[in-house]
């Protein structure tokens, strides 16, 4: 009988730090951070290879065309620019392992271009979960998503919580990606990025579906 292996654990986050001057002249100030599990078996070593690959791809960018930019801009009075990469873990329990990453570039603009980017995994298998797996088995799924989504959207603007553009109940449809979502204890969350459906003042727009999941519980 093959004997099961343990459950993965989180691990210590991959760390990367570097400062690349030309001359006397900082240009780019990088810090990255990845995650990273401890354990054995295929479906660890997955996940890990997979965020080692992430920053890697970040780490060409910024060392590659973003400096080049960096340098061009590069003058006695211009602030070093900075790019960093950051995860915030939202659920590890239960074989599931979900976070988002989040990716900004502050280039000296009014604001840092920011990424976000969720995931979820299934373990020990080392496996991606979709949104649609975590909802109720319906055909048309995309529907009470996106009605969620706009219920929260209107609560938010009668109680003054939040700005959203005028046209928000057809960005909200035009905009919406099944695949940029998370998994809390209370159920998944879908956001949006940022300047998508509100002003940048907003940030990542995130709207909970853990009604969703329990409407549909005996």
């Amino acid at each position: 009988m093959k004997k099961a292996l343990p459950a993965p654990a989180l691990g210590q986050a991959g760390t990367y730090e570097e400062v690349l001057r030309e001359g006397e002249t900082v240009l780019l100030i990088l810090r990255a951070r990845w995650p990273q599990l401890e354990g054995e078996g295929p479906g660890v070593r997955r996940v890990n290879r997979y965020y080692d690959a992430l920053a890697d791809r970040w780490k060409q960018r910024w060392k590659g065309p973003l400096l080049d930019r960096a340098r061009a801009a590069a003058g006695p009075e211009t602030p070093p620019w900075e790019a960093r990469l950051d995860f915030t873990v939202t659920c590890f329990q239960e074989g599931l392992f979900s976070l988002h990453w989040d990716a900004a570039e502050d280039v000296g603009e009014r604001r840092p271009h920011r990424v976000r980017q969720g995931d979820l995994w299934k373990l020990p298998q080392g496996v991606p979960m979709t949104l649609r797996e975590l909802l109720p088995p319906r055909r048309w799924w995309r529907g009470p998503v996106l009605e969620e989504v706009r219920r929260q959207i209107g609560e938010r603007l009668q109680a003054g919580e939040a700005v959203f553009y005028d046209d928000w109940p057809s960005l909200a449809s035009r905009k919406f990606s099944p695949g940029r979502f998370y998994l809390t204890e209370k159920g998944p969350v879908v956001f949006y990025p940022v300047e998508s459906i509100a002003p940048a003042l907003e940030g990542f727009p995130t709207f909970s579906l853990a009604r969703l999941t329990r409407q549909e519980e005996p």
